[in-house]
């Protein structure tokens, strides 16, 4: 028997039987609500609800009229009428038609659907797909599939309210199973105003990674003259991307850039980046090249690069968007390669640096430098451990001093406990450079000897209750003494500071204070927080304390600069971060440097940082972010350089965030370069990344 035959009619009130008793009350009661249990179709039940219920055996056909609702698993049909084909699972429906699925809703006047493969057709219909917020109508929907549509004179937008801030319109519209629309002859509006026409378009429906192009980027530098950035992006596969980038400028010329992105098997992972710009009235071209990668080899060896290399000593200055870049003194190639045995290390690494002040021709460049260290290991059961460092060099340039080095030193520690209550450890080490240079071979060694006390002191105090317990106070106070004798090392070639050590025969005196905090968290457990770091630190210097006879105003004092630092953590929303030198005999600070940020959950942020270096650097940078005005957003920034007077730099970012659409302006002001850049963004469709130089990924 078919299983549609398999029917049972219910009234709503309670259930009066199968059979003929169902044919009975529609013919003569004609009126009620009514449900069909329509048997299994594919797995999934099939359900039939109305104020009006036939059924035509001759076709197993259902005619349903009044309130119809119809359900398959996750699937409701809502209409004003309906005719159901029990045997090829064809719901044809009028009537304020609508159908809700967990992936979204359909309405319009009429609808013809499979329930079995989900195709069907739309009339004056709207649909809605909760990813992304997607709104599309038409004159007529095509349902191809699950995710997949087909619109003739339709629009498309992101946004809510009609008529929506925004939308396209289009003579045809498809929308893909992996979620992108496709258009052609495509007019955008704003709100009933057509404003620009595109004979194809491909917009992103769905949240994951999607294809397309990316919205442009316009503005004015006096820099760069006139400039216009387009980009798109491109999913190559799942674990790689790219995005191109095609840059107008007008009085630099046109920069085409890409940037790919990877992820390989193993967890290696890296991005590439190259721009190059193609100069105005035969100017040179220019370009950028940028690789960062990590991974690992074959054999467990880690392969890293940090490669940077630009054509020019302007590039940065022309095309960098941040301080730290545009004001970039140098770039430099890293290319290393790691392998670790248990208590063995070995890495290899070539260093390439371009200078972009001076002439690279005297730069010092490391092609290669090789690296053994075994680390500090314990030597039986005694109190006793040996550790090994060595390291070779090649040292290369144009023009200057070349040549080789190498450098070992063995060490011999311990670690005594007396009582529990100390920890001392003595190191005794030998140093050995050997050189081979145009200025011939040297060899010199150098013993070196350092001991270090110290101690561990700890109490709990409790908070008599709110939110923290409990808080612990740890002292951690430290004696190191250092010696290196004085030995002649004028006639060694100077590659860098490791060429010239010099004497040492001094006391380092530090104290290390901490706070943590115990408190609870909802689930029971105990959490643990260092919110207070603070060290001061003193050294005195043995041979700069012997009085000369002759000239002892001469004598350099042999207390050096108090050191401190401070590192504060009251909350996870804001820190609070300082270190400094106090050059007690000139009665001022020698270093000094501040840095701290607190932001909300809302948006609201400073940051500021201040760098002080006694007659060299006196540097202030800020940042306010402000959303405390939604829907437009402030954005900050302020660099000041102290020491000349100047401000370096003042940056407004402005952003007008609506639900579906948000309008960016930028205004940056700088000591040779001011710049207005205006960007929006549509939902679906990302802002373009940032011109020429550090460029990123999309935005999602």
């Amino acid at each position: 028997m078919n299983c549609i035959e398999r029917v049972k009619i219910v009234n709503r009130a309670e259930w009066l039987g199968r059979g003929l008793l169902a044919f009975l009350l529609v013919l003569f009661l004609g009126q009620g609500a009514f449900a069909l249990d329509v048997g299994q179709h594919s797995g999934a039940p099939v359900t039939l609800q109305a104020d009006r219920l036939t059924y035509d055996k001759s076709s197993n056909t259902y005619q349903a009229t009044g309130r119809v609702l119809l359900r398959r698993g996750e699937l409701t049909l809502l209409s004003d009428r309906m005719v159901f084909d029990a045997a090829t699972n064809q719901a044809s429906a009028s009537g304020h038609v609508r159908v809700v699925e967990p992936a979204g809703a359909m309405r319009g006047e009429t609808l013809h659907l499979n329930l079995l493969s989900g195709r069907g057709r739309l009339g004056n219909g709207r649909i809605f797909l909760k990813k992304r917020n997607f709104h599309l109508t038409g004159a007529e929907i095509e349902k191809l599939g699950a995710q997949s549509y087909r619109v003739t004179n339709g629009t498309f937008t992101t946004c809510n309210g009609q008529p929506p801030s925004w939308k396209f319109r289009a003579s045809r519209v498809e929308v893909t199973p992996g979620g992108y629309a496709t258009a052609r002859h495509v007019v955008f509006y704003l709100r009933d105003v057509p404003v620009l026409y595109l004979p194809y378009l491909i917009y992103p429906a769905n949240r994951e990674r999607q294809s397309g192009l990316l919205m442009p980027l316009a503005g004015y530098s006096t820099k760069r003259g006139m400039q216009l950035s387009l980009a798109y992006y491109q999913v190559i596969a799942p674990n790689m991307d790219a995005t191109f980038y095609l840059d107008y400028l007008s009085k630099l010329g046109v920069g085409k850039g890409v940037e790919y992105r990877y992820l390989l098997e193993g967890g290696a992972k890296g991005t590439l980046h190259v721009y190059q710009i193609t100069g105005l009235h035969g100017a040179a071209d220019r370009y950028a090249f940028d690789w960062r990668h990590f991974g690992l080899l074959p054999g467990g060896v880690q392969l890293a690069a940090d490669s940077e290399y630009v054509s020019d000593r302007h590039y940065f200055s022309d095309f960098g968007e941040a301080a730290g870049e545009y004001n970039k003194d140098m770039v430099q190639s890293v290319i290393y390669l790691k392998r670790n045995w248990d208590k063995i290390n070995l890495t290899g690494q070539v260093k390439y640096i371009k200078d972009l002040v001076r002439s690279n021709e005297e730069t010092l460049q490391r092609l290669p430098e090789i690296r053994l260290a075994v680390i500090r290991r314990r030597l039986g059961r005694t109190p006793f451990y040996f550790r090994f460092d060595t390291d070779a060099n090649y040292f290369w340039r144009q023009q200057g001093l070349t040549g080789e080095r190498l450098s070992l030193r063995p060490a011999l520690s311990a670690a005594f406990h007396p009582a529990d209550a100390l920890s001392i450890v003595p190191e005794i080490g030998y140093r050995e450079r050997l050189y081979r240079s145009s200025q011939g071979d040297r060899q010199k060694g150098l013993f070196d000897f350092s001991t270090r006390v110290s101690t561990r002191l700890s109490r709990v105090f409790a908070t008599g209750g709110g939110g923290i317990t409990k808080i612990q106070h740890v002292l951690e106070p430290e004696v190191t003494y250092h010696y290196i004798p004085d030995a002649d090392e004028e006639d060694l070639p100077r590659f860098d500071a490791a060429d010239r050590i010099g004497p040492q025969n001094k006391i380092s005196v530090g104290l290390t204070n901490r706070f943590i905090s115990k408190s609870t968290s909802a689930g029971g457990s105990a959490l643990y927080r260092e919110f207070l770091y603070l060290r001061l630190a003193e050294d005195y210097d043995f041979d700069h304390s012997r009085p000369e006879l002759l000239y002892p105003w001469e004598q350099p004092d042999p207390f050096s600069a108090l050191r401190g630092e401070l590192i504060y953590r009251p909350a996870s929303w804001a820190n609070l971060d300082l270190d400094g030198s106090y050059d007690t005999d000139a009665g001022a600070f020698a270093t000094f440097n501040i840095r701290g940020e607190t932001r909300d959950r809302a948006g609201n942020g400073l940051a500021f940082d201040y760098r002080h270096q006694r007659e060299a650097v006196d540097y202030f940078t800020g940042r306010l972010d402000l959303a405390l005005f939604k829907p437009v957003f402030l954005d900050y920034q302020h660099r000041v350089d102290f020491s000349s007077g100047r401000t370096l730099e003042k940056v407004v970012n402005l952003e007008y965030r609506a639900q579906c659409w948000s309008v960016f302006f930028t205004f940056r002001d700088r000591l040779d370069n001011r710049e207005y850049l205006i960007n929006f963004s549509l939902s679906g469709l990302t802002k373009v990344a940032r011109l020429g130089g550090d460029l990123r990924p999309p935005e999602k």
